[in-house]
C-alpha cells in the first residue's frame, strides 16, 4: 500500500529541480510541457554567450545569436536523436549561427560589460581600486585583447573565463580532447600576457616621455 499513494506529484525529478538532467527537460518539452524549456534556456545561456562571443568578438552580437539559436533548437528540438546530448547539440547551433552573424560585416557597438580581469595577467595598480577611470581602461584593454585573439582561443578563454566550464566540458563543447583544450588555453593565455603586457610598457613610456618633456 506504501507505494499506490505515489503520483507524479511525487516523482523526485519534478519535486527537485536540481536533480533534472537535460534529457528530463528535452522529453518533457516534446511531451507537451513546454515551459520547461525556460530551464533549458537559464541552463546554457552563459554558455552560448560564450560560444557566440568566441567567435564574433562583439557581446551585443553574440547576444543576438543566442537568442536567435535557442529560437531555432526549440522549433527543431523533435529533430534531436540523444536528449542527454543536448549541450553538444545546442552548442553546435551557436557556433553555426555566430559564424553566419560572422559573415555579415557591419558597424556595431561593443556592449558595456563587466568582465572580470581576475584570472588575467594584466591588472590595475594596488591603490587605484577607486579609480573608476583606470578601472575602465583596464577592462577596456582587457576586452581588445581578447578580442585580438583567433577565434578558437578567444572561444576557449570566454567558456573558461567567463562561463566557468571545466576543462572536460569546454572539450565536449568545442568538440575537443581536454589535452586539446589545455593546450589551447595555455597559447591563448600567453597570447594575452604580451599584448597586455606590449600596451602596458608602451603606455609606461609615453608616460615618462610626457614628463620628461614637461621638465625641459
Amino acid at each position: 500500500a506504501g507505494g499506490e499513494g505515489r503520483g507524479l506529484a511525487e516523482d523526485p525529478r519534478r519535486t527537485c529541480s536540481m536533480s533534472l538532467q537535460d534529457k528530463d527537460y528535452v522529453e518533457g518539452v516534446l511531451a507537451g510541457e513546454t515551459q520547461l524549456f525556460e530551464q533549458l534556456v537559464r541552463r546554457y545561456n552563459r554558455m552560448g554567450g560564450a560560444i557566440a562571443y568566441g567567435v564574433l568578438g562583439d557581446f551585443q552580437r553574440a547576444e543576438d545569436v543566442v537568442q536567435e539559436a535557442f529560437l531555432k533548437a526549440f522549433r527543431v528540438l523533435d529533430t534531436l536523436r540523444e536528449p542527454s546530448r543536448f549541450k553538444q547539440w545546442f552548442a553546435e547551433i551557436v557556433r553555426c549561427k555566430a559564424l553566419d552573424a560572422a559573415r555579415v560585416r557591419r558597424e556595431q557597438t561593443m556592449a558595456d560589460v563587466e568582465f572580470s580581469a581576475g584570472d588575467f595577467p594584466y591588472r590595475s595598480p594596488a591603490g587605484d581600486v577607486e579609480d573608476e577611470q583606470v578601472r575602465r581602461e583596464t577592462q577596456q584593454r582587457l576586452l581588445e585583447a581578447i578580442r585580438s585573439l583567433p577565434p578558437p582561443d578567444r572561444t576557449v578563454i570566454t567558456l573558461k573565463h567567463m562561463d566557468g566550464l571545466s576543462y572536460k566540458e569546454i572539450a565536449e563543447v568545442t568538440e575537443s580532447t581536454v589535452s586539446a583544450v589545455e593546450s589551447r588555453l595555455f597559447r591563448a593565455r600567453k597570447l594575452l600576457k604580451e599584448r597586455l603586457t606590449s600596451w602596458h610598457s608602451g603606455d609606461s613610456s609615453q608616460s615618462k616621455g610626457s614628463s620628461s618633456s614637461r621638465e625641459t
